[in-house]
């Protein structure tokens, strides 16, 4: 059997490196697209939840993710429903028109 030439070696190796990388590559991008599905999906699922908040039904938490409203307020919000507009959460301590501004676009009343 005749021995292989050195040249001969180096081509192997070569192109045994090429197959390991375009392998390493495939990995890569397949992490890459998982990773980009995985974000995209967070992202449409907090574009779905971040519909308007109706303020008849919405939970404390949910409430508390409205511009100007926290623990207290949100708690102040339950306790005065129902709500005919959008305006009548000016009877609740601690909103004023300028809230009620501030959350018109991100809230409803049904």
């Amino acid at each position: 059997m005749p021995r292989e030439s050195s040249s001969e070696k180096i081509r192997r190796r070569r192109e045994a490196m090429a197959e390991n990388d375009r392998q390493n590559r495939r990995w890569l991008l397949l992490i890459v697209a998982g990773i980009i599905l995985a974000v995209v999906v967070l992202l449409a699922r907090r574009w779905i939840e971040s519909g308007p908040v109706d303020l008849n039904k919405a939970s404390i938490e949910k409430l508390e993710t409205l511009p100007g409203i926290g623990p207290e307020t949100a708690k102040a919000i339950v306790k005065g429903r129902p709500y005919q507009t959008i305006e009548d959460l000016g009877r609740v301590k601690g909103i004023g028109p300028a809230t009620i501004e501030k959350i018109r676009e991100r809230s409803t009343v049904e």
